[in-house]
């Protein structure tokens, strides 16, 4: 359900380093000379050529590329407004940061979100927009009595990008205008059961999390006639890879009340590495293993008056264990935080309407190697709409927002994404 990113680039030369582990190999030279012995000739310099630049283009990609791609928050439109936060908010979260706060809830409920988004990349000489889609996360929440059983599904980490130039080929042989085009599509997801338990003023939860997903990496670059002899052709090289993800997450949270206008939440979680297994069509298939971050995070939420509602958080995940498994990028640790505010006072049509806004920061925790590392800032704000009493609520948060920093690291993306809640 996602749209890649298609940048027209131009004048790549200088972009030669190797794209993020694990990585596709071309294939399928097909040239077309005027003579037997040009062919030969241009055809292995081509080969050589191909194998030297194939690993190009980082320098032009989404920083979200990098490495093992975007770390998607598993939060709902609710908390997306309120900077991020989706930990201990009163009134409950379909967002799946901690598994005690399921105990929010009081009914058996059912959401979903839906996350779109538009960028500007910034590169030198140029600027690109793009955009993408996602389903941020489906969650299930189910209470029984003192328990409350919980089923979701979250994007984890997005792996969707694509990059486009056009440049020209010069050797001894000849000179070759050229169009590469490279595509990454697919991801890592998280299917998750958990549970949680009220335990007097205390709630704790625990959950399990598949990590699973694919990830199909193409590349083709086609070659125009030679502009000295148009009867020298080299033709299309090529080629596809595809992977499959695997993996698994634990992570065990607590929450409490503190009287009815202060609730407070925290959560740790411990990974498996992640697995990426090569299709190799029919021989021995590759696999590829990535360390994956311990992590906490608390937060919480406090109702200052009647109608405000004020909520922060902060985590951490120590990404840097992942450094030894990347090729052209470097891994950092991530820290995190955001704030936002919730004012429930205004009516449409008799239901409630909360305005919500918020601030947050949070690290990526990939970027090129030799460059500092990026972050990604964002102003947010919402709207929600309680139906039937509370039996229906619909949310919607939008977030404006950067990530990078030109001047330190050559490329920026200004953002804009859109925030869709359903919940029955």
């Amino acid at each position: 359900g996602c749209t890649g990113t298609q940048t027209e680039c131009t004048n790549a030369r200088d972009a030669d380093r190797p794209l993020p582990a694990p990585m596709m190999r071309p294939s399928q030279m097909h040239p077309k000379p005027a003579t037997r012995s040009m062919a030969v000739r241009i055809s292995s310099l081509a080969g050589l050529l191909l194998l030297t630049f194939a690993p190009a283009l980082v320098a032009q990609m989404p920083v979200t590329g990098l490495g093992l791609g975007y770390p998607v928050p598993p939060i709902d439109a609710r908390a997306a407004a309120l900077g991020g936060t989706g930990l201990g908010l009163l009134g409950g979260t379909l967002s799946s940061r901690n598994p005690a706060d399921l105990r929010g809830f009081q009914r058996p409920t059912l959401g979903l979100t839906y996350a779109p988004e538009s960028i500007d990349i910034e590169t030198p000489g140029s600027t690109q927009t793009t955009g993408r889609s996602r389903v941020a996360i489906v969650q299930a929440a189910v209470p029984i009595r003192s328990w409350t059983f919980g089923l979701g599904f979250a994007s984890g980490l997005d792996q969707d990008w694509g990059v486009r130039l056009q440049d020209t080929l010069q050797s001894s042989f000849g000179t070759f205008p050229y169009a590469e085009r490279r595509e990454h599509d697919g991801g890592v997801s998280a299917v998750t059961l958990a549970v949680a338990r009220e335990l007097g003023r205390f709630s704790v939860g625990i959950d399990g999390s598949l990590r699973t997903g694919s990830l199909r990496q193409s590349f083709a670059r086609d070659f125009e006639p030679s502009l000295e002899d148009p009867e020298v052709t080299l033709g299309v090289a090529g080629g596809e890879a595809r992977f499959s993800w695997s993996g698994f997450r634990i992570r065990g949270g607590a929450a409490t009340n503190l009287g009815s206008r202060v609730r407070l939440s925290g959560v740790v979680g411990w990974s498996t590495d992640l697995k990426a297994t090569r299709d190799s069509a029919g021989s021995e298939d590759v696999t590829y293993s990535f360390d994956m971050p311990f992590e906490w995070a608390i937060g919480g939420s406090a109702q200052v008056t009647t109608g405000l509602l004020a909520t922060a958080a902060v985590g951490f995940s120590d990404w840097s264990a992942t450094n030894s498994d990347l090729q052209g990028s470097t891994a950092s640790d991530v820290f995190w935080y955001g704030v936002g505010l919730e004012y429930v006072g205004f009516t449409l049509f008799g239901a409630g309407l909360p305005l919500r806004a918020g601030v947050r920061r949070e690290d990526l925790p990939f970027s090129l190697v030799g460059t500092e590392q990026l972050a990604e800032t964002a102003a947010t704000f919402g709207v929600g709409l309680e139906i039937s009493g509370g039996l229906a609520a619909f949310d919607l948060a939008v977030e404006f927002g950067s990530r990078g920093d030109f001047a330190a690291s050559r490329v920026e993306e200004r953002f804009r994404r859109l925030s869709i809640s359903m919940a029955l």
